[in-house]
């Protein structure tokens, strides 16, 4: 079962994970709503489990740091730790909870300046119920949501990974100098469907996850023709094309362990391969625009789908694949 998104509507991440804090770097990451206000909207749990931990506003110090929260330790072994919440949690410890199952509201409480949920994960960890302290190695949550992605788009989680690292370091705030958005790197030019939500990342892995799962399809199970695709276009050929396969060689043998340098090179790379992929699709796009013009009737019934399905894939590759209308 795919893994549930913590909060409903366009979602921004405020503070990544591992960014500095002083004397410490923080150990997830902190959501708030770029369609509106989080405020009391309900925190949902990511997966089934139970509930570990609670902690309130009635502990020493007023709660400090963690104000209402509650640790949820899901069937996979990994601890969720949600803080924040408005009042106690709504579940005591030991209690069963269901897949987007609510655990409480959003709110400021304990050591926060705004209204926002902190989110971290804990793959085999464990949380001590006095303290609320996890043991155990916290890594990015948004890596479980693109295993998860991946997972339910039938693309390897690995080579997902790999090419998160490559497109956006895990920045769901990356911006590129071709404009691509967000912890995918998506050009809310190409992928109208994506507007306005290219920075929210859990909206973002989901897309790309299919998009390249769509990419896979097309070339039989091929991944390395299929990331050239996503990097240089289908119908990419020669020195162009050749790019593409340096993009898809640099993820397969492990873009995670690439140096910083050979990362900036091979973003910058993207970059105009973007540029021109660009330019052929916007003559796509016109192609399209004028098949229309013609009607159907200027057409035999094989080339006219064919158009249709182009148009389709064009505006949202991600409807075209599992057809949507």
């Amino acid at each position: 079962m795919s893994l549930v998104v913590p909060l409903d509507g366009v979602l921004r991440v405020t503070s990544r994970f591992g960014v500095g804090r002083g004397s410490y770097r923080h150990g997830g990451i902190d959501l708030a709503r770029s369609d509106g206000s989080v405020y009391r909207c309900p925190v949902k749990a990511p997966a089934a489990g139970r509930i570990a931990a609670v902690w309130t506003v009635d502990q020493p110090r007023g709660g400090f740091p963690y104000g209402n929260a509650a640790a949820l330790l899901d069937q996979d072994g990994v601890v969720w730790r949600f803080m924040h919440f408005d009042q106690p949690p709504l579940l005591p410890v030991g209690a069963s909870a269901a897949a987007g199952q609510t655990l409480g509201l959003c709110d400021s409480t304990g050591n926060s300046t705004g209204h926002h949920l902190h989110l971290d994960a804990a793959p085999g960890g464990a949380v001590d119920a006095a303290t609320f302290r996890v043991a155990g190695k916290r890594i990015d949550p948004l890596r479980l949501y693109a295993n998860s992605c991946a997972r339910a788009a039938g693309y390897d989680a690995q080579v997902f990974q790999r090419q998160i690292t490559l497109e956006s370091g895990w920045r769901p705030d990356a911006v590129s100098s071709a404009g691509a958005e967000g912890v995918a790197q998506i050009i809310p030019r190409w992928h109208p469907a994506m507007r306005g939500r290219t920075f929210d990342p859990f909206a973002s892995l989901a897309y790309a996850a299919d998009l390249m799962a769509a990419h896979l399809d097309h070339r039989g199970g091929n991944y390395r023709e299929a990331l050239a695709d996503y990097n240089t276009g289908r119908n990419s050929h020669g020195a162009f094309r050749a790019q593409g396969y340096r993009y898809a060689d640099a993820i397969l043998k492990g873009a995670s362990m690439a140096s910083t340098s050979e990362l900036e090179a091979l973003r910058a790379d993207r970059d105009a391969n973007h540029k021109e992929k660009m330019g052929a699709l916007t003559q796509l796009g016109l192609v399209i625009e004028a098949a229309n013009r013609a009607g159907a009737q200027a057409f035999h019934g094989g080339d006219w789908r064919a158009v249709k399905e182009a148009e389709r894939f064009f505006h949202d590759p991600r409807g075209a694949r599992t057809g949507a209308n």
